[in-house]
């Protein structure tokens, strides 16, 4: 898959943490009705989740990565 097509489809993180500090503000602010902040709230939760999978697996290659470079260390 080229790169473009995964931008394309899935929102950069720094783009969906952006989006959060907007619907925090938003949500702060109290002007929408209950309804309208039920459906915001839920955005920002599934963009949350989002965004704790990207990290959980970014961190899971650094530990792969600095694994690899560990056993290396260790043979060399």
């Amino acid at each position: 898959m080229k790169k473009s097509e995964t931008t394309a489809s899935t929102p950069s993180i720094e783009s969906q943490l952006k989006r959060l500090e907007e619907i925090a503000s938003i949500l702060d602010r109290g002007e929408l009705s209950v309804d309208d902040q039920l459906k915001i709230y839920e955005e920002g939760m599934a963009l949350a989740q989002a965004c704790r999978e990207y990290l959980e697996n970014a961190q899971l290659k650094v530990e792969k990565l600095a694994g690899g470079n560990d056993q290396a260390s260790a043979r060399g």
